[in-house]
């Protein structure tokens, strides 16, 4: 009987070889491909970045506090370096405009020392003339009736003391003329380089707008929004800067920044619900040409008129 089952390796040929049977499926096992360890990540955690995120960013507001504040120091240095510096052109430009003045004094006196010696000799000629005529008149009323010689000596000496008095009057109005076109000169002069500093100042100090704008700021005592008129070249500057002027400022709960051409460059205009606050440079040069007229040594004819007049009244 035919055997049907068989064991490995049990079926060999008429030559002793082994008989190998294909099987209709390949079991042999695939070989399977290492797969390189991952490595276990022992970096920062999401929390860690998250709150070294926090730790820069607070960081970063101290240090751009510090930035601001510095550079708000620095010009604040700048303008007061600047102002200084036009005052001391200032005080040496009066300072010269008393050597100037004196000068002129000197040359006015001398013309009126000149002219009281002119008056002088012309009066010493007239009461001579006086004697003269006086004594004419006495012998011509002698022969043609001495009140009528009198009157004659009497008006001639009175025309020729009119004379006298109105040349003293004119060397005086003289004087008075040199001495008032003079000073006014000085200030006109002080005046003109004055704007020149400050208008030099204001367009080459990036600064000085943010001063002004910051001090206008400070003048406002209700609490409310404001609205910042500043030059068109000044509007980028100010407006990266409203932040930082609301943290600065209590009273300043809101700011709209807009231009205005009206508004010179470096000054601004500040309007409340109450009111507006003008620091324009125009505005801060006038206060200050103001103060410099106030200390100018300038006494005008017309002054001095006005004081006579009240004396006389």
């Amino acid at each position: 009987m035919a055997k049907t089952v068989f064991r490995p390796n049990e079926i060999k040929t008429k030559s002793g070889d082994k008989v190998t049977l294909k099987l209709i499926h390949d079991y042999t096992p695939e070989k399977v491909e290492e797969v390189a360890e991952v490595e276990e990540y022992i970096g920062p955690t999401a929390d860690d970045l998250r709150k070294e995120a926090e730790a820069f960013k607070a960081g970063w507001e101290i240090e751009k506090k510090r930035m601001l504040d510095e550079a708000q120091k620095s010009a604040d240095e700048i303008v007061k370096k600047a102002e200084d510096a036009a005052f001391a052109e200032v005080k040496r430009q009066t300072d010269q405009a008393q050597v100037i003045k004196a000068d002129a004094e000197k040359e006015a006196q001398d013309i009126v020392n000149k002219a009281q010696a002119e008056a002088q000799e012309i009066i010493a000629k007239a009461h001579s003339e006086e004697n003269e005529i006086r004594d004419s008149a006495y012998r011509k009323g002698y022969d043609e009736g001495q009140k009528s010689g009198y009157n004659d000596g009497q008006s001639e000496l009175n025309r020729l003391i009119e004379r006298v008095h109105k040349i003293v009057e004119s060397v005086m109005n003289r004087r008075e003329e040199i001495l008032r076109d003079t000073e006014q000169q000085i200030v006109d002069l002080v005046i003109l380089m004055t704007r020149k500093i400050v208008k030099i100042i204001s367009e080459n100090q990036k600064g000085v707008v943010l001063s002004n704008v910051l001090s206008a700021l400070k003048k406002v005592k209700t609490r409310c929004s404001v609205i910042i008129r500043v030059n068109i070249e000044d509007l980028k500057l100010t407006s990266e800067h409203t932040g930082e002027f609301i943290k600065r400022v209590e009273a300043v709960q809101g700011i709209t920044v807009i231009e205005d051409s009206s508004v010179d460059k470096g000054g601004c205009v500040v309007e409340t619900d109450f009111g507006a606050i003008d620091a324009r440079i125009a505005s801060q040069l006038g206060e200050l040409e103001n103060k410099i007229l106030e200390i100018s040594p300038v006494k005008t004819v017309e002054a001095k008129k006005e004081t006579a007049a009240s004396e006389k009244m």
